[in-house]
C-alpha cells in the first residue's frame, strides 16, 4: 500500500514540477505566434501524462480548430465518430457546422477541478474543455464536454457534447 501511495505522490510532484516549468517565461525560440493556441491545464492535472484523455481531447480540437488538419483529428476518434468526420471536406467545415465553433485565435483550457482519481483507472473518462478565443474582434467562450474511451490502450474521442451554458443571440 505504501509503495502505491509513494508512486502516486511521486507522479503528482513530477506533474507539479512540469506545470511550474511550463508556467515560466518562454524563451524567444519557443514563443508561440499569435495564431497558435495557448493550451493550459490546471494544477494537479493528469494532462501532463503522454497518453491521457485530456491530452488526446486537446490534440483533437487543436487539429480541427488551429491546424485545420482533418486527417490528424480523425486519428484521435473512435470509428463511429471517424465515419461522421469522413462526411466533411475540411476541418474548418467540421468546426463551423458540426461543432458550431470557429475562431480567429483560440486558447484551449482543460477544466479539471472536479476530477476523481478513480476515473483514470477505467476505460472511459469525461473531459471538460474551455475554448476562449477571438472571432471577428469579439471575445468568444465555449465549453465542451468530451466523452473519451480507451481502445487498445489508447484514449480516443467518442462523443462531443454541446456547450451546456450556450445561449443564442436574439
Amino acid at each position: 500500500m505504501s509503495t502505491s501511495v509513494s508512486s502516486v505522490m511521486r507522479g503528482v510532484s513530477i506533474a507539479f514540477a512540469l506545470l511550474l516549468t511550463a508556467c515560466g517565461e518562454p524563451s524567444p525560440s519557443s514563443t508561440p505566434s499569435s495564431s497558435e493556441p495557448n493550451i493550459q491545464a490546471a494544477a494537479g492535472s493528469a494532462a501532463t501524462a503522454t497518453d491521457s484523455p485530456e491530452v488526446t481531447a486537446v490534440d483533437f480540437f487543436k487539429a480541427l480548430l488551429v491546424d485545420n488538419d482533418l486527417k490528424e483529428a480523425k486519428r484521435h476518434t473512435v470509428p463511429s465518430l471517424k465515419r461522421v468526420l469522413d462526411g466533411y471536406a475540411s476541418a474548418k467545415a467540421v468546426g463551423r457546422t458540426l461543432l458550431n465553433m470557429s475562431f480567429d485565435q483560440v486558447e484551449i483550457t482543460i477544466e479539471d477541478t472536479n476530477k476523481n482519481v478513480r476515473e483514470f483507472y477505467t476505460d472511459k473518462a469525461d473531459v471538460m474543455l474551455i475554448f476562449t478565443g477571438i472571432k471577428n474582434d469579439e471575445k468568444v467562450v465555449n465549453m465542451r464536454m468530451v466523452k473519451m474511451e480507451k481502445h487498445n490502450g489508447k484514449w480516443l474521442v467518442a462523443v462531443i457534447k454541446d456547450d451546456p451554458f450556450a445561449r443564442t443571440k436574439i
